[in-house]
């Protein structure tokens, strides 16, 4: 007995071991199950599993979470396949049965409606689990992919906007790689290049470039991978670009550098910039170009000459400037018309930059006089530098000129008047050229035109009076010494009918000057002002006195420069002086020269009909010798045309025709306007204006300019 007891106590030892083992093993699966549960619930993966033989199915806490079902409620795989669409519902079965009859595994993702109408997407997988051989239970993971998807559709929404907003760019963006090959493009490629994406990627960028940028390409990439320093990488540039039709234009480029997966990308972005620079060079030819000719303009003049002047400072620049003025051109506006006289500056500037030489410049003055600059160039031959002398440019352009210029069915020939200056024999400060050039101009008129002059130091000192002068007409006493003349005017029987207020000037310094000498120095320097208002207030009380002494209401012609009428208060100060003397509107002519009313047309125009208006009449002064043209004098309110001296001298008997006077007379009566011929001199030339029908005559052979006494008296003397 004692035996058995014995032999009784290792069994239950070994009882109670093995029950302690049992219960550390479900600890441990506890924790275990404790830990797979909280994953599963962190991770949103639940897992399931179907056992074939007893057609049982099995789901963690986290499936029956996912699917909204109370944990541990009654599920069947009938249950289960009801919470997707039907779609997804045949797409499971056919994997499920496929799984079990081919043993094959699978893993979808589905849409999904879970128990409280919460759409999800899922992701299921089923797995196998053999038993000889034969599948005994389907097991998987069943995860809530919702997020990921949400994430997904939102990366696609973003890749699509992106390359929405790209392809709606005006710039065409183009990535390549390190060896040069397209990566890709944006839609905007074919509008710029004219090639679709396809024909792009894969190929060499240098498709796009035309020589030698092309073939220079690669060279350029490599040296920069090599050394990392680049001059466009960052910077925009403008270069040319290549069409997929040959034809080249401007594009302006920026490239950038990114990393991708490793690699050096290059994304370019290019932008056709043609359009823009049309409109910049169209901006610049209107800037810099005279639009009737084609000639440069002023404003470059002016730029190069500041240039030259600066280049000349150094003993190894030189240069030349010759300044052409057409001789009588205002004749070709008046007798073949404003459009062919357009036509003839055209082929003008076109004939004389025939044989220009490659060191020479050609510019537009004003309406009928060009400049040239000539700058000195590296010649290698005595023939080549005798091409670019000035004399030698003069002289062809005088042979270029000499041929007729055949325009719509007139055959118009012209002559030209040149100065020169050459600044090899000259020092010469900006404000000397111009008038250093219209100097030698008007030497090479008085000697008949169609030649050239230099200018010489005779002109340099000319222009030193010219400063004396301004000097002079800048002291306070300048106007105290001005005084006025008057010259009468008659009709052709002797009879007078009007007058031309004149000023003088007599300096104490330097004595008696010449009115031509200093009314454009005035002109220039702003003493006009002054000037035109002390004529008018001498010429109302002059007025004034005639009435106290005679009935006479015969006007007097007072000459208004352009900086004067353009005053703003010029009309109504006239207007108030006028009353002030008690003078008649009548008793007073405004005269007005054709450069006058080409500095500002509409601006004087507006003037003079507001004081037309009021009774104040205009002459057009020196008609002939301007900018002539019968489509303006029109528009003009005038009442009365003056025949420049220079035209009345032309007639030598009564019976020799002088076609300009005949034209301006017979213009003048076709617009209804007086007409005054101006520095008759001689009996002849009074009869043939007399037989042409002019009406007024002014000069030497009826009276000089009077002083005032002598004046009052002529005009205050009964006409017989």
């Amino acid at each position: 007995m004692s035996e058995l007891m014995q032999s009784s106590q290792p069994c239950a030892e070994n009882e109670r071991n093995i029950r302690q083992k049992l219960i550390e093993l479900e600890k441990k699966l506890e924790s275990s199950q404790l830990l797979l549960y909280e994953v599963e619930k962190t991770a949103l993966i639940g897992s399931w599993e179907y056992d074939l033989a007893n057609e049982t199915l099995h789901w963690s806490d986290e499936t029956y979470r996912i699917y909204g079902l109370p944990i541990g409620s009654t599920i069947t795989p009938e249950i289960g396949i009801n919470f997707y669409s039907p779609e997804a519902q045949r797409i499971i079965s056919l994997a499920f049965e496929d799984a079990i009859k081919h043993q094959k595994t699978y893993e979808l993702e589905l849409p999904f409606l879970d128990n409280n109408g919460k759409a999800k997407w899922i992701k299921t997988s089923g797995r196998l689990r053999l038993t000889d051989g034969q599948v005994s239970h389907v097991y998987g993971v069943f995860e809530d992919i919702s997020y990921q998807k949400e994430l997904q559709d939102i990366n696609q929404q973003t890749n699509a906007n992106f390359k929405k907003i790209v392809d709606n760019l005006n710039d065409a963006i183009v990535t390549i790689s390190e060896t040069g090959k397209i990566l890709s493009t944006n839609s905007v490629v074919h509008k710029v290049f004219g090639y679709q994406s396809e024909e792009l990627v894969g190929k060499d960028i240098s498709m796009l470039m035309p020589e030698p940028f092309a073939s220079k390409h690669q060279i350029y990439m490599n040296k920069y991978l090599a050394t990392g320093r680049a001059g466009i990488i960052g910077v925009g540039r403008e270069l040319p670009a290549l069409k997929k039709d040959g034809t080249q234009f401007s594009m302006e480029l920026s490239i950038s550098e990114v990393l991708h997966r490793n690699q050096k990308v290059f994304i370019g972005i290019v932008r056709d910039i043609s359009e823009r620079k049309a409109s910049e060079n169209h901006i610049k030819r209107l800037a810099y170009y005279d639009e009737l000719t084609g000639a440069l303009n002023r404003t470059s003049f002016e730029k190069d000459l500041d240039s030259c002047i600066q280049s000349g400072k150094s003993a190894f620049n030189n240069w030349s400037i010759l300044l052409t003025n057409i001789d009588k051109f205002s004749q070709i506006n008046l007798i073949y018309s404003e459009k062919i006289a357009d036509i003839l500056l055209k082929e003008f500037v076109s004939r004389v930059s025939e044989h220009m030489p490659p060191c020479g410049t050609i510019y537009r003055n004003n309406a009928d006089s060009f400049f040239v600059i000539l700058k000195n160039s590296e010649a290698h031959s005595i023939d080549a530098i005798l091409l670019q002398e000035p004399r030698h440019v003069a002289e062809q352009i005088l042979e270029d000129l000499n041929r007729q210029f055949h325009i719509e069915g007139h055959e118009i020939a012209i002559s030209v008047s040149i100065g020169m200056l050459d600044s090899t024999k000259h020092t010469l400060e900006k404000e000397e050229v111009k008038p250093l050039l219209e100097l030698a101009v008007r030497n090479a008129k008085l000697k008949g035109g169609n030649q050239w002059s230099y200018a010489e130091s005779k002109e340099m000192a000319y222009l030193k009076r010219h400063s004396q002068l301004t000097i002079e007409m800048q002291k306070p006493k300048f106007v105290n010494e001005l005084f006025l003349v008057v010259q009468p005017q008659f009709d052709t029987k002797g009879k007078m009918v009007g007058s031309e207020a004149l000023i003088r000037w007599r300096s104490q310094e330097l004595g008696f000057i010449s009115p031509a000498e200093f009314i454009p120095l005035a002109e220039n320097n702003g003493k006009i002002l002054d000037v035109g208002n002390w004529v008018i207030d001498k010429v109302c009380t002059l007025l004034a006195q005639r009435r106290l002494f005679s009935e006479s209401n015969n006007p007097i012609s007072i000459n208004v420069s352009a900086k004067q009428i353009a005053q703003p208060s010029f009309a109504d100060s006239l207007i108030s002086k006028l009353a002030k003397y008690n003078i008649p509107h009548s008793e007073v002519i405004l005269e007005l020269t054709e450069s006058t009313l080409v500095a500002d047309f509409n601006l004087v125009i507006s003037k003079m009909r507001y004081l037309k208006e009021r009774g104040i009449h205009f002459s057009l002064d020196d008609f002939g010798t301007g900018y002539s043209s019968l489509s303006y004098i029109q528009s003009l309110p005038i009442s009365e045309l003056k025949i420049d001296k220079a035209f009345i001298d032309e007639i030598q008997n009564e019976h020799q025709e002088v076609p300009i006077v005949n034209s301006i007379i017979q213009m003048a009566k076709a617009l209804d306007l007086k007409i005054v011929a101006e520095g008759v001199e001689t009996s002849e030339q009074l009869a043939y204006l007399n037989k042409k029908g002019c009406e007024v005559i002014q000069g030497y052979l009826f009276s000089k300019p009077l002083n005032i006494e002598h004046w009052l008296e002529t005009a205050c003397r009964p006409q017989s």
